[in-house]
C-alpha cells in the first residue's frame, strides 16, 4: 500500500514539474524573438552534437583518446597551478609571519626607548627646577645685597652699553 502512494505522489510531482516547465517554454515561446534565440540555439547545438557524433562513430578510439589527453592535459595544468599558488601562499604567510615578527620585536624595542626617555626626561625636570630654584635664590639674594647697600648711600649703575667707556 505505501508503494501506490509513493508511486502516485511522484506522478504527482512529475506532473507539476512537466507543468511549470510547460508554462515557462509557453511564455518564452510567446516572444518572437525568444522563439528566434531558442530555434537558433538548438539548432547549433543540434549540429555540434551531430558532428561530435560522426567523430565519434568515425574513430571511436580515436575520439576516446583525444578525450583522455585532454582530460589529463587539463588535470596537469590544474595540478600545477595549484602547486604554483601553494607555493606562493607558503612563501607569502613565511615573510608576513617574519614580518610580523620583526614589528613586534620594534615595538617592543620603541616602548623600551620611550620608557628609558621618559625617565631621563624626569630627570631633566629635576634639574630644571633645581636650576629654577637656585636663580630665584640668587635672585632674593641679589635684592637682598642691594636692600643693604642702599642703607650705606652707595649706588652703582651697571648698565651694559654697545660702546665701551673710557
Amino acid at each position: 500500500m505505501n508503494t501506490t502512494v509513493e508511486k502516485q505522489k511522484k506522478a504527482k510531482t512529475g506532473l507539476i514539474v512537466a507543468g511549470v516547465v510547460a508554462g515557462a517554454s509557453s511564455l518564452v515561446l510567446l516572444n518572437s524573438n525568444a522563439r528566434t534565440k531558442v530555434k537558433d540555439t538548438s539548432k547549433t547545438m543540434k549540429d555540434s552534437v551531430g558532428k561530435y557524433a560522426t567523430t565519434i562513430k568515425e574513430d571511436p578510439n580515436g575520439t576516446r583518446e583525444a578525450l583522455i589527453t585532454r582530460v589529463q592535459n587539463a588535470t596537469d595544468i590544474s595540478k600545477e597551478a595549484i602547486n604554483k599558488i601553494q607555493a606562493i601562499l607558503d612563501t607569502q604567510v613565511k615573510d608576513i609571519k617574519e614580518t610580523s615578527k620583526n614589528v613586534a620585536d620594534e615595538s617592543k624595542e620603541v616602548m623600551s626607548s620611550v620608557k628609558d626617555a621618559q625617565g631621563d626626561l624626569m630627570d631633566v625636570k629635576d634639574k630644571a627646577v633645581d636650576a629654577k630654584d637656585e636663580l630665584l635664590s640668587a635672585k632674593d639674594d641679589v635684592k637682598s645685597n642691594t636692600s643693604s647697600g642702599n642703607k650705606t648711600g652707595s649706588t652703582t649703575d651697571h648698565t651694559i652699553t654697545k660702546t665701551p667707556i673710557n
